[in-house]
């Protein structure tokens, strides 16, 4: 059993502020699957479903197969690109399967090696996602300027679209897609860094006086006046001038572009795109949770994988992650002694997790 996980940061606190797995413990499979059954919802489209928001078997199954002829499509393409092409090409065809998908938000991919769970039911990723971004809407409603950079997903660009239209159109919201090559070897990693303070080192050349951070804004406009149009929405994408090792390539595109800004104000920006915020919150999750931890693959012949620290109870899990949120934001501190919540200014202090673990309301 897979369950997803939808989370926003923002980058310079590291505050994960949304975090929300696609669950629902309080579910029994086999009692919904039979009153669906009685009403009919196999028959209905999807939308006016009594349960619309979790997965029947019949669907879930539906979408294995999807999803491995999709494989199969992507396969028979031929050869593999090169690593200078592989980013672009993985973005390209992100947007071809969201055109073939029924719904387009319906962005979740199935596979024959994960199941639905026992316990509980798998929400439907858009549910998750659209209620994401509703709460934080709410959440932020008094932050001055909201800016969010995301994986490219088209279900995530309509709920952030949908919570934060409003702002978007008053100019305090605004969203970038952030594409990053993650499956590289250590080396390639390294060449690309090389290869990006070479372009600085030529940059300075050009430029004499400016400082660093002056630089990359110059070389940030000149990847704009190059964006190019990728996918059936004429989305503008564009190389980040300074990958680093954990974002080794990253392409960015700018998804509320109204063209009202100064270019010395997108560069910047832009500049700032990154998943990382993100991407260390699951990572710390999977180091410090055993839980969380990845299955292992064994050196068996046949490269079994041992799920022994799964949560067979996936409410578990669920009530683990929340915990650890909570510790991540509020008690966690980091080099400047505050929390990341601290530094929202959400909380005065760092929180004890004693406090947190034995809390209790009052009436």
């Amino acid at each position: 059993m897979v369950l997803s996980a939808i989370a926003s940061a923002d980058l310079e606190s590291g505050y994960v502020f949304g975090f929300h797995l696609n669950f629902d413990p309080s579910l029994d499979p086999d009692e919904v699957e039979g009153e669906a059954a009685a009403v009919g919802d196999a028959a209905r489209f999807e939308p006016f479903r009594k349960f619309a928001r979790v997965w029947l078997a019949h669907d879930y199954n539906a979408a294995v197969a999807t999803t491995t002829a999709l494989r199969e499509k992507r396969l028979a393409k031929g050869a593999k690109p090169t690593q200078a092409d592989r980013l672009a090409m993985e973005i390209a065809e992100t947007y071809e399967a969201a055109q073939l998908r029924p719904d387009v938000e319906a962005s979740e991919t199935k596979t024959a090696e994960q199941a639905l769970p026992a316990r509980g039911m798998q929400v439907r990723e858009q549910y998750t996602m659209h209620g994401h971004f509703q709460l934080l809407a709410a959440m932020l409603q008094g932050a001055e300027k909201v800016r969010v950079y995301m994986d490219q997903d088209s279900g995530i660009r309509a709920a952030f679209l949908a919570a934060f239209a409003d702002r978007i159109k008053d100019r305090t919201a605004d969203g970038w897609y952030v594409s990053v090559l993650k499956e590289t070897t250590i080396h390639d990693k390294e060449r690309a860094v090389q290869r990006a303070k070479t372009r600085l080192r030529e940059a300075a050349s050009y430029h004499p006086g400016l400082t660093e951070d002056e630089l990359l804004v110059e070389m940030m406009k000149d990847e704009m006046r190059r964006a190019t149009t990728v996918g059936q929405y004429d989305d503008k994408w564009l190389e980040h001038p300074m990958p680093n090792m954990s974002e080794p390539a990253k392409k960015v595109c700018w998804l509320t572009d109204l063209g009202d800004y100064e270019d010395e104000h997108a560069a910047r920006l832009y500049l700032r795109a990154s998943l990382h915020a993100v991407d260390r919150f699951f990572m710390q999750a999977r180091r410090r949770l055993s839980l969380a931890e990845r299955s292992i693959v064994t050196a068996s012949k046949d490269r079994r994988v041992w799920h022994g620290y799964s949560a067979y109870r996936p409410e578990n899990l669920a009530k683990v992650l929340e915990i650890f949120r909570v510790f991540y934001n509020y008690c966690k501190v980091g080099d400047d002694k505050k929390t990341p919540a601290m530094r929202l200014g959400l909380a005065k202090g760092p929180v004890r997790l004693e406090d947190v673990l034995y809390f209790q309301a009052s009436d």
